[in-house]
């Protein structure tokens, strides 16, 4: 009798713990479940900046951005880049630079740094007006096409009308510029 009263026992102990193990398998699977899903949804939420002054809003995750985001982007990477004195130029190339792919800094660097050289010891200054910007979010591209002014003190130089092509990398929220390029199209007085 007491023999069958220990096997009852053990018996109701292994169905707990049977009970038990499916339990914490079943939590555990849960939480898997539910981190995958937070982490897709943290990856795949879209989130829409309105600036200032009623212009369009923008939509940026962190996979994907729209064309009007590299737009804006681009437009604020030529200025930094084009729209410079003697005096600016050192802070607007720094600006840049923090937005430059790692695999592509030293290169730029060094091109932003012979421009800097060139400006200061010339006593350049430049300012690029902007006709165009056409995007593409499939490629992250930009051709930006304009027209750039150039100046020694207060004497102007020929206007040259530029294309500039910017090349992006987007990965986890953040856009860096892997290649920045300009084409010459025609010159005007």
């Amino acid at each position: 009798m007491e023999f069958n009263n220990i096997q009852h026992r053990l018996s109701q102990l292994a169905a707990r713990c049977n009970l038990m193990v499916t339990l914490v398998f079943g939590l555990l699977l849960t939480n898997v479940i539910m981190g995958s899903l937070a982490w897709y949804t943290s990856l795949h939420q879209k989130v829409e900046i309105t600036p200032f002054f009623g212009s369009p809003g923008y939509v940026k995750s962190e996979t994907a951005v729209d064309a009007h985001y590299l737009s804006l982007m681009s437009e604020n990477f030529i200025y930094s880049r084009l729209n410079v004195t003697p005096e600016t130029v050192m802070a607007n190339h720094k600006r840049l630079l923090t937005f430059i792919d790692g695999k592509s800094y030293s290169e730029i660097s060094a091109q932003l740094s012979k421009e800097a050289l060139l400006i200061k010891s010339k006593k350049l200054s430049s300012h690029f007006e902007i006709a165009d910007i056409r995007s593409d979010v499939r490629g992250l591209t930009t051709t930006i096409t304009g027209t750039l002014k150039r100046f020694v003190g207060l004497r102007e130089l020929k206007s040259k009308k530029l294309a500039y092509t910017l090349y992006y990398r987007y990965s986890m929220g953040r856009l860096t510029l892997t290649r920045f390029t300009h084409a010459e199209e025609k010159k005007h007085a």
